[in-house]
Order: C-alpha cells, then structure tokens, then sequence
C-alpha cells in the first residue's frame, strides 16, 4: 500500500521578508548568516549542502553554485540570481577580510572557543543543527506560525520556480531530485499558479473549439462575423 504523502510547507512573499529582516547583516556573522539563507532561498541548497560548501564551488563571477555529490551521489550545477550573488559575494570578501582562507568551508565558524567540554577552532565548519536552530530562532522571531527549517526554505525556492514559469524537468534538475515524481508535488502547493494554468488550458481549449466551428461555417458567414466583430472593437 503506498504511502500518502504531505504537502510540503512553503512560505509566501511576505513571510520571506519577515524572516530576513530578522538578521542584521552588520556583523561578520550576521552577514554569514544572511549569505547562508540566501543559498538556501536562492539556490534550493539542502542544509548539508550548505554546510558543506568550499569556496571552489562557487563562481561568483558567472554566479553558480557547484554541488558535490549531493543527495544521493548526484552532482549539479545551480545558477543564483542577482540578489542572492550579492549576498554571496559580500560575505566572500568579509571571510577573506578575517583571514579565512580557501581550505576552510565557505560558512565557517568566524570565532574558535569552548562550549562546556567541545573545544572549537576558527574556521570550523559548521553543524547542521547549529543551522537549523538558527532557522527556527528567526521564525519564531518574525512570528512566523509555521515550522519553519531549512528544508522549508529549499521547497520555497521550488515552488517559486514553478510560479515563474520554469517546468518540471528544469526544477528537478536544479534540485537535484533523482526522479521527477519527487518534483511533482510542488505542482500541488501553489493553488493560485494552478488556477492561471488552468484557465490559460481552459481559454487554449475554448480557441481551438472555435476555429473548428469557423472552419464549418460557409466563408460568407465567416466574413460577416468578422465585421461584427471589428464594429464591436
């Protein structure tokens, strides 16, 4: 018996706004922090993928994001838009400013120091779970009623894909999904985007039903419809 799957939880425009603006990007790890969500919203990154990222993987100047052996082995190239290469860029040059050099991950612990018995370095990569306090902390903090974690995130940046256009095969392979029913359930999330798709199927099919009956009528008729029709514009 398969198993129902649930919708994933997205986040609309507006909540988006209210989760950034709760990082102030002044600070070295306020600006990391925000590059960090920028990946997630951006990029559609996994939280392990983020945490994982060198400064190789990305070219800030053609603005991409190479993936190493993603979920399931699967590498991938993503392309970032304008805002999200900004934020990119700024915290690059703020890690090179804090002598944070190539080997170490591109999000990287800024300050080294002791957490009762765990001792961290400068530089460390940083924990999946720091990450995911991280995103619930500014949720709650924008008063945000969902549960918001990473992978929300990363099914926002999907779903607004669909909503600007981009099909099926195009999202799974920015996503890295290995087989495109795992895309297909966006397609279920945004109830507005499927209602302009239907009336744009409803209005296509309307047009075709049309020239059919055109292509029926005597050309005499067809020529007097047509100046009703040009009186009436």
């Amino acid at each position: 018996m398969q198993r129902s799957r649930k919708l994933p939880v997205v986040l609309t425009d507006e909540e988006v706004e209210r989760l950034l603006v709760q990082v102030n990007p002044k600070s070295p790890t306020g600006l990391r922090n925000r590059a960090m969500l920028a990946a997630m919203l951006g990029a559609g990154l996994r939280v392990s993928e983020v945490v994982a990222l060198m400064p190789a993987d990305i070219d800030l100047e053609r603005g991409m994001i190479r993936i190493n052996s993603g979920k399931g082995g699967k590498d991938r190239v993503v392309p970032v838009d304008s805002e999200t290469l900004a934020w990119l860029r700024a915290w690059a040059e703020k890690r090179k400013a804090l002598g944070l050099n190539a080997r170490k991950p591109f999000f990287c612990g800024i300050r080294g120091g002791r957490t009762g018995r765990v001792v961290r370095e400068r530089g460390e990569r940083l924990r999946v779970r720091y990450v995911q306090k991280l995103v619930r902390r500014l949720a709650e903090a924008a008063g945000i009623e969902k549960k918001v974690t990473p992978h929300v995130l990363r099914h926002t940046y999907a779903t607004r894909l669909l909503r600007r256009g981009f099909d099926l095969r195009e999202v799974q392979e920015l996503l890295g999904h290995a087989q495109v029913v795992t895309t297909q359930i966006y397609t279920h999330v945004d109830p507005e985007a499927l209602r302009r798709k239907m009336q744009a199927d409803q209005e296509q099919e309307a047009e075709k039903i049309a020239r059919a009956l055109l292509e029926k009528l005597p050309p005499d008729v067809v020529k007097a419809l047509a100046r009703l029709a040009s009186r009436s514009d």
